[in-house]
């Protein structure tokens, strides 16, 4: 098998933009998408298109983003930004505030300055997965193939140094590969493996999109194989969650 990763330049993005035409047209320039193809997308496109932008000079911070702010070192009318994102904020560190947005551990609630317009700070897109399927659904109808479509945003790890990929929609292909029951090398069953499919896709167009100038917001795998039992989505309850449940008991004082 031959997997190949191959990214496509786009020109920048404006509020109000069509997307499909324009993946369309960059698809088309690399002879048109393929059956089984999986496009990532990055979040922040869909977002600039979608307007999800907000002017920090006209965010009024409230105490508790003073509070926050003092703490983080961060600007306080951007720690109300992420504050009015977050649906739970569960700690503060220097430089950001970890936070639970839509199921996703991450920092800010998403809510980032690289690749904004100037003074302005980008939001997570509106209704991810059903850009995605609707992504999905125009491919079909106009190259009449399928594929499969993850948006990516980038997001840190526990102990780790440095940003990864992180599928925030998912739509035509697994979030993650149910691979218990498989056998290794040794002949012994696998009892609790589960890959993050759509994670680690993600991570692997990080590597083509960059996180500066690179200007390279889709990417497209092609010629992957699936091995083990398809689950839609990658993510799992908070209680399930070893790193979750583990920091909710220790700021309970558990």
């Amino acid at each position: 098998m031959e997997l190949r990763l191959i990214g496509i330049r786009f020109p920048l993005v404006k509020p109000g933009q069509d997307l499909r035409p324009l993946v369309l047209r960059a698809l088309r320039r690399l002879g048109g998408a393929r059956e089984g193809d999986v496009l990532i997308l990055s979040s922040k496109v869909v977002a600039l298109s979608q307007g999800r932008t907000v002017r920090l000079s006209e965010v009024r911070p409230g105490p508790r983003a003073l509070r926050l702010a003092r703490r983080t070192g961060l600007d306080p009318s951007f720690v109300e930004v992420v504050l009015k994102e977050a649906d739970e904020v569960l700690g503060a560190s220097r430089g950001a505030l970890l936070t639970l947005k839509r199921g996703l551990l991450c920092a800010n609630a998403g809510v980032d300055l690289s690749n904004a317009p100037p003074g302005h700070a980008v939001l997570l897109p509106s209704q991810p997965g059903r850009f995605a399927r609707e992504l999905r659904r125009y491919l079909l109808e106009e190259e009449g193939v399928g594929v499969g479509v993850i948006l990516s945003d980038s997001t840190v790890r526990p102990l780790r140094l440095g940003t990864v990929g992180q599928a925030i929609a998912v739509s035509g292909i697994p979030g993650a590969l149910d691979c218990r029951g498989r056998r290794d090398l040794f002949g012994r069953k696998l009892k609790v493996t589960v890959r993050a499919l759509a994670d680690q896709l993600a991570t692997a167009a990080e590597l083509l999109m960059g996180e500066a100038d690179e200007g390279v917001p889709l990417v497209v795998v092609r010629g992957l194989r699936l091995e083990g039992r398809p689950l839609a989505s990658p993510s799992i309850r908070p209680e399930r969650c070893l790193y979750l449940s583990l920091l909710k008991k220790a700021l309970r004082g558990g």
